[in-house]
């Protein structure tokens, strides 16, 4: 009659077992940590590009109204002065001939009032490169509430006085790191005396969080209202 005798593992038997089970247990952990990275990663420049796009779309739409008049017969109140002279729907860093710039500013008829003979602080807009109170670069929008006497682009925006009319935009865990407005020359309109002008505006932005998580949209806005 055989007998078979039943054994347990040896110590050099289990000490391979351990090492085997310790090397892959190291290498999921190690596969794990490097997966959650990515994805983090991934969600911070989701977020960034999220973001950046919708601050994008605002400012498109709102610069795209400049020089709208509504039911103007003779002439539009809403092309501004720059303050060098000269006539523009947008003007640049204050420029009416300008090219390229940090600051933006148009106006136009914000409720589609009828007769509208001059623009009043409703219909002041404007984005410009400031700073917070933090140090970090953003993007103001102008709001107004009550006279024009500041509506330039290097109005203070610390809130006292006439200042205070430039916002901060920005959100909270996004540093702007550039903001250019660049307007193109004048374009015949089929062969009219309209003219059509275009805004290409560059915006670079990076995480609080992360300075190295960087992202960067260009669009460009078609401004179809004449000049003056």
């Amino acid at each position: 009659m055989n007998v078979y005798i039943s054994r347990g593992y040896t110590l050099v038997e289990m000490m391979i077992g351990m090492t085997v089970s310790l090397v892959v247990l190291a290498s999921s952990i190690a596969l794990f940590s490097v997966n959650t990275s990515i994805g983090s990663q991934q969600l911070q420049s989701d977020f960034l590009d999220t973001h950046l796009n919708s601050l994008a779309a605002n400012m498109k739409r709102e610069i795209s109204r400049a020089g709208f008049c509504y039911d103007c017969t003779s002439a539009n109140p809403f092309i501004i002065e720059g303050g060098a002279g000269g006539t523009s729907s947008i003007l640049i860093d204050d420029s009416a001939t300008q090219l390229e710039g940090i600051c933006i500013r148009f106006a136009y008829n914000h409720d589609k009032r009828s007769g509208a003979a001059t623009y009043g602080k409703d219909d002041a807009k404007g984005y410009r490169l400031g700073t917070d109170p933090d140090g970090n670069s953003v993007i103001e929008i102008y709001e107004n509430w009550k006279g024009l006497d500041n509506w330039n682009c290097s109005s203070d925006s610390s809130g006292g006085g006439l200042s205070g009319y430039w916002r901060d935009m920005t959100y909270e865990r996004i540093v702007i790191d550039a903001l250019s407005f660049k307007k193109s020359s004048f374009v015949s309109v089929g062969g009219s005396t309209n003219t059509l002008q275009s805004v290409e505006v560059t915006i670079t932005a990076s995480l609080k969080a992360d300075p190295t998580m960087t992202d960067t949209v260009v669009f460009s806005v078609s401004i179809p209202n004449v000049d003056g």
